[in-house]
């Protein structure tokens, strides 16, 4: 349950730079704009702090940071913390106290790597403009994409971006099993300096916790 949840989140977490939901062909304006926001993620390390809703039966809503660069990633909730350095991943759940370890397939990266989606609206789906112009007292652009083949795992999304910047406010994505999850861009700090050992799980400052190596 819990590595299902983590990978519908970072599932959704990936897709900040691109989503939308769909139309028959593909907007040469809406292309400039996934572009610019895809961008983002490209210029050094950036850091993301959000809100997410699923549509979850008695789910709450839950907030986080994801630390993105490259390949890698930390993402931390108030329930789990995962750090990925491009080949291996550290999952620490906090009431457990207990660190899985393993090394992801690459269909696994395509579920669970937020990286690997920042090129997603490139293949595969159509995308256009839809009509919300303002999003609270932000002048935005809104996005939708739709995948081209059914069996793809993210089948529609809405994304709102900044006219100003670019920068992601909100998505919507809807899974190919009808999962929705709504996520609040509440900042976005870009370019920054993130050394690498801040993907690595460091045992030092987890002394009590449960090492399972699943690898």
């Amino acid at each position: 349950m819990y590595y299902k949840r983590l990978r519908l989140l970072l599932l959704s977490l990936c897709c900040l730079t691109c989503f939308i939901e769909t139309q028959a062909q593909k907007d040469t304006r809406a292309r400039q704009i996934l572009d610019r926001t895809a961008a983002i993620f490209a210029q050094g390390g950036v850091q993301v702090s959000f809100s997410i809703q699923t549509n979850t039966p008695g789910s709450a809503s839950m907030k986080g940071t994801i630390l993105i660069k490259g390949d890698k990633f930390q993402l931390e909730t108030p329930s789990t913390i995962t750090w990925f350095d491009g080949k291996t991943q550290w999952s620490y759940l906090v009431d457990n106290q207990e660190v899985n370890i393993s090394n992801p397939t690459p269909e696994e990266l395509q579920s669970i790597n937020p990286y690997s989606f920042i090129g997603l609206y490139k293949q595969g789906y159509q995308y256009h403009i839809g009509p919300l112009k303002q999003y609270k007292g932000n002048n935005i652009t809104e996005i939708n994409l739709q995948a081209e083949k059914p069996q793809q795992n993210i089948q529609h999304a809405t994304l709102y971006v900044s006219n100003k910047d670019g920068q992601p406010f909100f998505i919507k994505i809807t899974d190919c099993n009808k999962n929705t999850n709504s996520i609040e861009i509440n900042s976005l700090k870009k370019g920054l300096n993130l050394p690498d050992n801040r993907f690595v799980f460091d045992k030092k400052k987890y002394p009590q916790a449960e090492i399972i190596d699943l690898r």
